[in-house]
């Protein structure tokens, strides 16, 4: 199975967050984990609100950024999708920095890992399978 990961569940996974173990293990089984590009930016802001919300260290706040890239097997580059993701942003009236993660598990025809409710919400709206913490 392919799987489409994205920060929150990412982060989940790396935390040991409630129930982040079905992610863990769904991951695990995966035939390839993949995410957009911009996922390297999403990492490295949550680092950023974990550094200065939990107050950890820049250094923790790379060493958990770096941990959660690293479960990326695949990084699809923004470039050739961004359009698609302009327009459903647009259609299901929803940000587009996540609807990249919507298009690039339609096109990969693969499965979304993602524990953000809304885009949970915007996943199922639009027939794409989503696995849920």
């Amino acid at each position: 199975m392919k799987i489409v990961l994205d920060v929150s569940a990412a982060f989940a996974i790396i935390t040991n967050a409630n129930g982040s173990q079905n992610f863990l293990d769904v991951i695990s089984q995966a035939t390839v984990v993949l995410a957009p590009d911009l996922f390297y930016s999403e990492a490295a802001n949550v680092g950023w609100k974990y550094h200065q919300l939990e107050d950890i260290s820049p250094e923790e706040a790379l060493r958990l950024s770096e941990t959660a890239i690293q479960l990326i097997d695949i990084f699809f580059p923004a470039e050739p999708i961004w359009k698609d993701a302009l327009q459903l942003g647009c259609e299901l009236g929803h940000p587009v920095y996540d609807c990249f993660y919507l298009v690039l598990t339609q096109k990969q025809e693969a499965t979304l890992l993602t524990k953000d409710k809304k885009l949970m919400k915007m996943a199922k709206r639009i027939d794409i399978p989503v696995l849920e913490l």
